[in-house]
Order: structure tokens, then C-alpha cells, then sequence
């Protein structure tokens, strides 16, 4: 049976400078123009400080047809936020996404997966502030953020937002998050589609991606607070990646989470979890 793989994007300036040397808005309508040819439409998580210094290229992204989604307010991780800030910062990002393209956002992807245990008390703000689903979880352990203890499928928390854990696969004795990131692009097709045919047919698949992973021209630049090796890794093997996209999403596959999320909600099942309360609330 061909598993279904949904096109999501993360919008956001990897070297954080949202002027006029940043390099994702051609990149990013490149990506755009390449998906328009195969009728492919998807989720774009967005940083919200897009939306203040290029809301031309939202309103574009929205009109082929893609969902536009929140990605924060600055690309901070969770965890990097006393809880007010959190949860004013992320309010304020929903109200300038939604007045950039006169939409509502209802769906949200914490900055590197950081919806981990010690931040999952967000998860009651997050539906509080009116998102209807969440793309923030890395169902493994991971270098940087993981939350090995969630369902790897879809399933709602206990509030009734609904989560989509990032999808994994099994490689010898290590899960990995194989749609996305570095793992897509340095993995063999091949094995990709092995890893892609281990999925449940109640997965909800799809691929991560920056406008960088497509951006095989860029200068090398060592990214802020990052070790050499982080940016070295994050630079190399560029090229192939919109071939491994297009090998995986197709015009079958073409829809949004928030579609997803409308169609299959009622078959979630609910995760039996109790967040901590966030310190300093």
C-alpha cells in the first residue's frame, strides 16, 4: 500500500538576520514554484517575524493554496522562555500571522521539537490561545530535544488538542526522524523508503524542512550559539534534497495538517499524561 507523505515546511532565517541578506525568501519561493508544477500544497510553519519583514511572501505562500502555521514568534525554544513570556510571545505571533493573511492559524510547531516534558504544561496555553492542533513533539530521543515517553502516532492530549509527533522509523537499534532535516538529506533514498514503509497505516506522515536544506548555493556561515560541526553538518549535502522531497510527497498526498488534523480527529485517541505544572507560573 503507497503511504501517503505530507509536504511541511519551517520558515525561518537559520542564521537569524531577517534583513536584506537573508536568502529564505528567494529560496523559499523556489521551493514554492517546484511544488505549483506537481499541484503539491502543504503546511508552512512560519516564524512570525516573517510575517513584520516579508508579509508579501506569506500572502503568496497562502494563495497557492499551502496552510500558513505558527512557528513562534522568533524561533526561541520553549524551554528558553520564563512561561509568560511563552505564552505572550506565542499570542502575539498567532495575531500577526492571522493579520498578515486574514486567516485564522490554528495549527503550531514549537522551534526544534521543544515540546518536551518539562514544557508540556504549554500544551493547556496553547489551546487556550485557539490552536486546534500541535506539530511540537520528537516521540524519541534525540541531541537536542525528544519526548521518547509520547505515542509515536497521532493522538490528542488530554485537553483535546491534538498532537502530531514527528515521524520515526526504526534503523538497527536507533529511531530516527527519517522525513526531515539533516536525516532526509543524508540518508539514501533507499533507505527512506524502507524506514517509509515500516508506518502504520494510522501515521500521519510528513516531511521537515528549511529553506537552507533546499539552498545548495549559501556561503558557509557558522550559525550563532552552534558548534562548527552543528554548521558544517547543517551546510553539506544540499542539492538532492528537493529530489528526496518529490520521491516521497506527491499530488495524492496533497493536503494540509489542518485538513489532516479536521478528517481524523475523531479516531485519535486520547494520551493518558499529566503535564507538570510550569515552574514560575
Amino acid at each position: 500500500m503507497t503511504k501517503h507523505v505530507l509536504f511541511t515546511l519551517d520558515l525561518e532565517d537559520h542564521l537569524g538576520r531577517y534583513d536584506s541578506t537573508s536568502r529564505y525568501p528567494d529560496v523559499t519561493r523556489r521551493v514554492m514554484g517546484r511544488l505549483a508544477e506537481r499541484n503539491i500544497k502543504g503546511t508552512v510553519f512560519t516564524v512570525a517575524r516573517i510575517a513584520e519583514k516579508e508579509p508579501g511572501l506569506l500572502r503568496e505562500i497562502a494563495s497557492l493554496g499551502h496552510e500558513i502555521a505558527c512557528h513562534s514568534l522568533d524561533h526561541t525554544p520553549l524551554d528558553k522562555q520564563s512561561p509568560k513570556d511563552l505564552r505572550d510571545g506565542t499570542a502575539r505571533a498567532k495575531h500577526i500571522l492571522e493579520d498578515c493573511i486574514g486567516k485564522e492559524i490554528t495549527g503550531f510547531r514549537a522551534p526544534i521539537f521543544s515540546l518536551v516534558e518539562r514544557t508540556a504544561w504549554f500544551v493547556d496555553d496553547l489551546r487556550k490561545l485557539g490552536f486546534t492542533y500541535s506539530s511540537s513533539v520528537m516521540p524519541t530521543r534525540s541531541p537536542l530535544y525528544g519526548f521518547p515517553n509520547t505515542p509515536q502516532e497521532p493522538f490528542k492530549w488530554q485537553n483535546g488538542l491534538v498532537e502530531l509527533p514527528c515521524p520515526v522509523g526504526k534503523l538497527g537499534s536507533a529511531t530516527l526522524p527519517y522525513l526531515g532535516g539533516f536525516y532526509l538529506r543524508y540518508m539514501p533514498q533507499g533507505v527512506i523508503h524502507r524506514l517509509l514503509r515500516q508506518a502504520s497505516d494510522t501515521s500521519c506522515l510528513w516531511t521537515y524542512c528549511h529553506p537552507y536544506d533546499f539552498d545548495d548555493q549559501e556561503p558557509f556561515a557558522q550559525i550563532s550559539g552552534a558548534a562548527l560541526w552543528t554548521s558544517v553538518l547543517l551546510w553539506f549535502n544540499r542539492r538532492n534534497t528537493m529530489q528526496k522531497i518529490l520521491s516521497v510527497v506527491d499530488a495524492q498526498s496533497s493536503t494540509t495538517l489542518d485538513a489532516w488534523v479536521s478528517s481524523f480527529t475523531h479516531t485519535l485517541r486520547t494520551f493518558d499524561y499529566m503535564p507538570k505544572p510550569a515552574e514560575g507560573r
